[in-house]
């Protein structure tokens, strides 16, 4: 949809809406890894729903090509610009893509930690067909070559998750909240009015401890049936009690749709340097929109952000050479962050 202005789909879609049924959905598609373009075009063009592409790109690069974790916290923060995260249609296989067993070099651990992850977190999960085989396809035609039928184990593992979030309010429903976040590790929670969930994410086969207070309720692990080899992600779960939760759904619910607890937080670096990261706040990685160091920023409590520091000369653009610098937002941590970059020479 991105070939053609969002006026003509908000015309189009009004006029859909307006004769079809109540229920009638509207899913856009933009093939963009950008939330703020994926929601302005929600918005603009008065979709139902939108492909989560933000997302899929991320759980590609997490699970497949060793990126941080941090990454899918920093990705999750931006629910807060969508109308309703909660309908947002995630996917990990798509017919103009690289198939997910291609982009993980068809490592079939690394796909089952992604689909694990993928029908265990918020959004409407999407599966096309082949998925379930294995199928290939790093380019076109053959990311979209015609189904195979053959038996598989991700067959087994797909239904296992898909029975897990039938069964589990808080895997279906549950509204979704950053626990921590750091390079090597991330603690996402789901939290329904009478369950808990904890997905917890990590690297080279270690994961984070699930937290205490309420979230150590979420104790049950849910294992697929073939275990895990590499055990890069867990799911837990409490048991289900009606109206057990309904207290906590109410105090992080509004924060999460909208942001509204901030920090400030101030950025410091080098002279003459700046910092561009996730988020609108650190200008959505667009170097245009970099601020110039030292800033101070108000930050959303609950959120998880990537960043780093680049230099101008002239026109060019200069980034850190090193990894992206991670940062979660509690209401009682570091009230500064100091950049050390290494620009390459």
């Amino acid at each position: 949809m991105k070939h053609v202005p969002l006026p003509f789909w908000a015309k189009w879609n009004a006029d859909l809406k307006a004769a079809a049924p109540a229920n009638f959905m509207l899913l856009g598609e933009l093939l963009d890894g950008d939330p703020s373009l994926v929601a302005q075009a929600w918005t603009g063009g008065g979709f139902t729903s939108m492909f989560d592409f933000p997302l899929g790109f991320a759980m590609g690069d997490v699970f497949c090509r060793g990126d941080s974790p941090a990454k899918l916290a920093a990705v999750l923060t931006n629910d807060r610009r969508y109308p309703d995260a909660s309908k947002l249609v995630t996917l990990l296989d798509n017919h103009d893509l690289p198939r997910i067993m291609s982009v993980c070099g068809g490592d079939v651990e690394k796909v089952r930690a992604a689909l694990a992850f993928m029908l265990t977190t918020r959004g409407v999960p999407s599966i096309i067909w082949g998925t379930e085989v294995g199928m290939d396809g790093p380019k076109e035609p053959d990311n979209r070559k015609s189904m195979t039928f053959t038996s598989h184990p991700l067959k087994g593992e797909l239904a296992f998750w898909l029975d897990a979030r039938k069964k589990n309010p808080a895997l279906s429903d549950g509204v979704p909240v950053v626990l921590s976040a750091t390079t090597d590790g991330v603690v996402l929670g789901r939290i329904a009015g009478s369950q808990l969930a904890v997905i917890v994410v990590g690297r080279d086969g270690v994961r984070p401890t699930v937290p205490g207070g309420a979230w150590a309720e979420a104790s049950k692990e849910l294992v697929p049936p073939l275990g895990w080899k590499r055990p890069s992600i867990g799911v837990f779960v409490s048991a289900v009690k009606p109206g057990a939760y309904v207290g906590l759904v109410a105090a992080n619910e509004p924060q999460w749709r909208t942001g509204a607890k901030k920090r400030a937080i101030t950025f410091e670096g080098p002279a003459g340097s700046f910092v561009v990261g996730s988020g609108p706040e650190f200008g959505d990685w667009n170097p245009a929109k970099a601020l110039r160091l030292p800033v101070a920023l108000e930050l959303p409590i609950g959120g998880a952000f990537e960043f780093k520091a680049i230099r101008r000369e002239g026109e060019k653009t200069i980034w850190d050479s090193k990894v992206n610098e991670t940062l979660f937002v509690d209401e009682v941590g570091k009230g500064s962050v100091v950049l050390r970059p290494s620009f390459p020479r």
